[in-house]
């Protein structure tokens, strides 16, 4: 009988496995990447934060410029204290 391709050549005791290098490396690679991917995230949203802020846009209208729903961008201004752009909807008795 014919062994399988990925049976060991020795045998070895249930929970003796140890990964091979390549394989932790790969993981080390993708923990790098997911963590660049984060740092990259939090950038993208302070910037989009500060563009909210400078825009004069209300959140709505903002979203219409991002990959994001409204409501995404609602959150996102929350999170760094951009206050959102009403119309008044109390007018002054001087005008």
């Amino acid at each position: 009988m014919t062994a399988h391709p990925n049976t060991p050549d020795e045998e070895r005791e249930p929970g003796a496995y140890e990964p091979s290098q390549r394989m932790k490396d790969a993981e080390a690679a993708m923990q790098e990447a997911a963590e660049e991917a984060e740092r990259l995230r939090h950038e993208y949203r302070r910037v989009l934060a500060e563009e909210l802020a400078a825009s004069g846009l209300s959140q709505r209208k903002f979203s219409e410029f991002t990959p994001y729903t409204e409501q995404t961008v609602k959150g996102i201004a929350t999170e760094y204290g951009v206050k959102p752009k009403r119309k008044p909807t109390v007018k002054s008795i001087n005008s």
